[in-house]
This record gives C-alpha cells, structure tokens and sequence, in this order.
C-alpha cells in the first residue's frame, strides 16, 4: 500500500459513514507530493449530526513495499466550540517511527492514557471505529486499560 491506496481508503470510509453530517459524496483532502508517492499530508474537519467534530492532522511516510514507516498524526473528536477533546489519539504531532507508542487524551487535556504500544493502526479508520462506539454510547476501548 502506497499513499494512494491510504488516500483511496480514507474516500471509501468518508462516503459510507452514516454520522457524518452533511452525508455527501466526498473526496478528502490527501495530498500526495507529485515527486514521492510514499507520501502523504492530511489536515480536515469533519461534522457529524450530533454537534460533534473530528479535527484529522496526518501525516506520513512509507516504505517502497507499502508500509507506513513514520508520522505524526492527531485524531481530536470534541464537542463544536469545546476547549477539551472527548478523546483525541496522537502521537503529539511529531515525527515518530510507528512503532513508537501513541496514547488518548480523554475528557481533558492532561488526562492521558498510555495504551497504544504502536500508531500502525491508530489511523483513520480506527477514529473512525471510536467514533461509531460514540454514537452508539458503548465503551471506548481505552475505558478497558484503566481510564
């Protein structure tokens, strides 16, 4: 997988999820440098029918075999106008190895949670899984680890 195929992926999520608000056919707002396909910079908000937003700032490189090798990324789910996330996944949007931990800020800025021992699959189809469990009022998966 190369930037594009991420990029293709990330459309396919956008024009099926039911909470998104308004529901239009969509195409996000990837860039991929003309000059390196193993590229890519994302930065979008998105509304969803509940007053809520998530704030996506991505970015990543990856391998010539397709792996992603290094971001830096912040996934921030709030409520319109809220100073403090619901919960926001990142890795402080800095350049590290994705095999680095990441963690979730949860309810407040300063409550972190420690429970990612990597960022491979903290991307945007797993925000997008966090936020289904919002919208269907079940437990986040970091509610498990001792938040």
């Amino acid at each position: 997988m190369d930037a594009h195929d991420y990029a293709e992926i990330i459309d396919r999520l956008l024009n099926s999820c039911e909470y998104l608000e308004p529901r239009l056919v969509a195409q996000s707002k990837v860039q991929i440098p003309e000059d390196n396909r193993y590229a890519f910079r994302w930065s979008e908000i998105f509304h969803f029918r509940d007053d809520t937003i998530l704030s996506v700032r991505d970015q990543a490189t990856f391998d010539t075999d397709g792996k992603m090798v290094d971001r830096k990324f912040a996934y921030d789910f709030r409520s319109k106008g809220s100073d403090q996330p619901l919960w926001r996944i990142c890795n402080h949007y800095e350049w590290r190895s994705v095999n680095d931990p990441c963690h979730v800020h949860v309810g407040h800025e300063d409550n972190r949670v420690e429970c990612f021992p990597t960022s491979h699959d903290k991307d945007f189809l797993y925000a997008i899984h966090c936020v289904k469990l919002h919208f269907l009022q079940k437990p986040q998966d970091w509610d498990e680890k001792g938040e």
